[in-house]
């Protein structure tokens, strides 16, 4: 639920001269080992959604949030909030509260992500506090290609897919088409029953996911193109039941039958004269949700009062402009307009409807120019703005009003190439995040005071980072230090006010500052034809300066993957992959797990007309281990799949 990331984006050249339309360059620096993954590299090391693909990258850490049974990452310690996420440039967010579930999004066939960690493009919109991710799917190239896919894993677990397109001389066209189910996890030997939990199959752990987009785009010239596409997506699940040792948690019995969602848009991209682009998109998307929450887990009955359905109905639309002029010799300058409105009704079965709407817009411009002796300078600022223009006291049903906000967002980042195998970057910036509807109204079930008058949130960003190759490019290496200073956090405030029993109320505010700061290293090295190997490393420190009682959750302080690629015969190939993250604090309290640890294996078999046959484990060593407390995660998975490429 996501009441953050600026509308519709228009992509950005900051590195390379062209882009692909709907891709957003979201890295101030060229893609890399340490924030580029493709939809191959996801399948060798069966990742199968959104939130499992971006771990693969160093900073980037997989969380849970248990309670909903929803798949989140943190970048560099900052959670999805405060990183936006964009598919194909369009942004995907849910109004409310400002975190979509990327359990529920598959990849895209021939699909790639990039992820801007700190520095990304002003003029990308507002909201990017902490960064960036953009999805999306890569042109066609031939007159008619794509895969099919089928596989099956534990837990009665299969998935299903068929990506196909073609490009034409003056067109093109792509479709994807996934489907995926499970009944139950397995969970691990080791796991001790609990009342709520007596091991084997997870109880309501079943999930389904079907999505299906397209994209259909026109070329009349070589530097113009128009496209037009869309997004649609239906899934169900069921939320586990809470099997940890904490007395103050009461266990949840909730299903989501419904979690459906749709998007349209329209990017295109026109040339005016040889210097100069305009770029535009629209976009409109829709969410609705169902949660149902039951006296217990027969999940037959809801007599309690902690028993409901809620309906969820938002939708958001907005477009964006941008210019780009390259008349000036070695520079480039550009500007960009963006604006959307979010709209969200909420309601629970036999009460109130409640509505709620933002309006939310950004303008901005850049330029970079391009020094003789191998160096870039780039500088830019954009100016967000904010107002509302509905909201309501869900306790009393009567309007309420909030403060218009507003920020700045400057940015100055130098690049240099030292040599054909050595650049570096150096860079500053400052970027900001207006507060979801959820921190500005909800009553959090009764435990606090809402504060319409939430201003938004900054941070300054400082980063070096350096990236070579050697050895014929067979060895490539990146490696970069970060620091984040963030001043006005929104944070919760106890005991603000008392309830007629004499309970504290706690309200969210904006006193917190807090600091972030960390090295995150990539390694990619390919020994021989048969063999490569790779590294990724992350160690992140996140502190609350102003009070250390309250916690930063969900990040490790120490992460690592490693992995190799072994072509043990011309159509068999090995890939052992291990992944390790240290203890985190998974509560504001302080409360943490212990360390998460996964052996993964997989291997590949070519097989006679373009197939694949792939299959293997995840978590080999039947680890009992958890990502937030009292949800434990999968024991040893088997997999197997098959593919066809054409």
């Amino acid at each position: 639920m996501k009441a953050l990331p600026l509308l519709c984006l228009a992509p950005l050249a900051a590195m390379a001269d062209t882009t692909e339309l709907g891709e957003v360059v979201v890295e101030a620096m060229k893609p890399g080992l340490g924030n580029y993954v493709t939809s191959a590299e996801a399948e060798d090391f069966e990742r199968r959604d959104l939130a499992d693909a971006l771990s693969l990258l160093p900073g980037v850490s997989m969380t849970r949030v248990g309670a909903r049974s929803e798949s989140m990452v943190t970048v560099r310690g900052f959670d999805l909030r405060q990183v936006p996420v964009f598919i194909d440039g369009i942004p995907v967010y849910v109004v409310y509260d400002g975190y979509p579930d990327l359990g529920r999004f598959t990849i895209p066939a021939a699909g790639e992500i990039e992820v801007a960690k700190g520095l990304s493009p002003v003029l990308a919109g507002p909201n990017t506090l902490g960064g960036m991710i953009n999805v999306y799917t890569r042109r066609p190239t031939e007159p008619i290609e794509g895969e099919v896919h089928t596989g099956a894993f534990t837990g009665g677990g299969w998935d299903a897919g068929l990506s196909a397109g073609g490009k034409q001389e003056k067109w093109y066209w792509q479709f994807d088409l996934s489907y995926i189910e499970q009944a139950a996890f397995e969970l691990s030997d080791d796991f001790r029953p609990r009342p709520t939990e007596n091991g084997g199959s997870r109880e309501n752990s079943y999930y389904n996911d079907w999505r299906a987009s397209g994209r259909l785009g026109w070329t009349p010239a070589p530097d113009d193109e128009y496209v037009l596409g869309f997004w649609i997506q239906r899934g169900e699940k069921g939320t586990p039941p809470y099997t940890g040792y904490d007395k103050k948690i009461v266990p949840r019995f909730w299903q989501w039958p419904q979690w459906d969602k749709d998007t349209y848009y329209a990017l295109t991209r026109t040339q005016l004269g040889g210097d100069t682009t305009l770029e535009t998109t629209l976009h409109y998307d829709r969410f609705e949700n169902l949660l149902r929450a039951f006296d217990n887990a027969s999940y037959s009955s809801q007599t309690k009062r902690s028993s409901f359905d809620s309906y969820y109905d938002d939708w958001t639309a907005g477009g964006s402009v941008k210019l780009e002029n390259r008349t000036l010799k070695d520079t480039r300058i550009a500007a960009a307009f963006h604006y959307k409105v979010d709209h969200h009704e909420e309601m629970n079965r036999g009460a109130p409807k409640y509505t709620f709407e933002d309006e939310t817009a950004s303008t901005g411009i850049e330029a970079e120019h391009f020094f003789p002796w191998g160096s870039s300078l780039q500088a830019g600022i954009s100016y967000d703005w904010r107002s509302i223009n509905d909201a309501v006291d869900t306790n009393s049903g009567l309007p309420l009003t909030g403060d218009d906000a507003d920020s700045w967002n400057p940015q100055l980042i130098w690049k240099h190439k030292f040599c054909d195998t050595l650049e570096g970057h150096l860079g500053w910036a400052e970027k900001s995040r207006f507060p979801t509807i959820k921190d500005r109204y909800s009553y959090r079930l009764g435990q606090a005071i809402p504060n319409p008058d939430l201003e938004p949130e900054t941070v300054d960003h400082f980063d070096l980072g350096l990236d070579g190759s050697a050895w014929d490019n067979r060895f490539q290496w990146e490696v970069g230090a970060f620091y984040s200073r963030i001043d006005d956090a929104i944070q919760r405030v106890d005991n603000v006010a008392f309830t007629p029993a004499g309970a504290g109320l706690f309200q969210l505010q904006n006193v917190g500052e807090a600091e972030h700061h960390g090295i995150e290293v990539a390694l990619g090295n390919k020994w021989t034809d048969c063999i490569e190997t790779g590294l990724r490393y992350a160690w992140t420190h996140t502190e609350n300066r102003s009070n250390p009682a309250i916690h930063i959750t969900g990040t490790p302080e120490h992460e690592i993957f490693l992995y190799s690629k072994l072509q043990v015969h011309e159509k068999v190939k090995l890939i052992p992959s291990f992944v390790w993250a240290d203890s985190r604090v998974i509560s504001s309290t302080g409360k943490r797990v212990g360390i998460y640890a996964s052996l993964d294996f997989k291997a590949e078999v070519t097989l006679p007309a373009d197939c694949t046959l792939g299959f293997g484990a995840t978590n080999l060593l039947e680890r009992n281990q958890q990502l937030d407390e009292g949800y434990p995660e999968p024991g040893r998975s088997l997999f197997v799949d098959l593919r066809h490429e054409f």
